[in-house]
């Protein structure tokens, strides 16, 4: 009597592990907040970084170095794609990274998926 109910119970728990894995997002580790853009810096190295003081918190300290890279969205209000040289001292933006850090580490850079323009003050 007990296999009639353990076979239908298997089959059951499979199919909520696929539907769990199916239906939930894969951007697991993707967070955003917004943040008012304190400094726009071309590095040595040619790369452009951005420091930010984050309004929303999700960290202890408020500012934020953000690496851009050549994959990182920069889009402005209407969702049109720009450059990160139009983002200047001030604007409000939206940042959508990777929810991941390293403990310790002052040159640990988050990868910054996305860069909306919010506000241009």
């Amino acid at each position: 009597m007990k296999k009639r109910f353990i076979i239908p119970g298997v089959f059951a728990l499979i199919a909520l592990i696929v539907v769990v894995v199916l239906v939930l997002p894969r951007n697991w580790s993707k967070i955003s907040f917004e943040a008012v853009v304190r400094e726009n810096a071309m590095e040595q190295d040619g790369n452009i970084s951005l420091t930010v003081e984050k309004i929303t918190k999700f960290y202890g300290d408020p500012l934020c170095a953000l690496h851009i890279t050549e994959s990182t969205k920069i889009l402005d209000e209407n969702s049109g794609k720009i450059s990160i040289r139009d983002i200047h001292t001030g604007y409000t933006i939206m940042v959508s990274l990777k929810n991941s850090s390293v403990e310790g580490d002052p040159t640990y850079y988050p990868t910054v998926y996305e860069i909306k323009v919010i506000r241009r003050d």
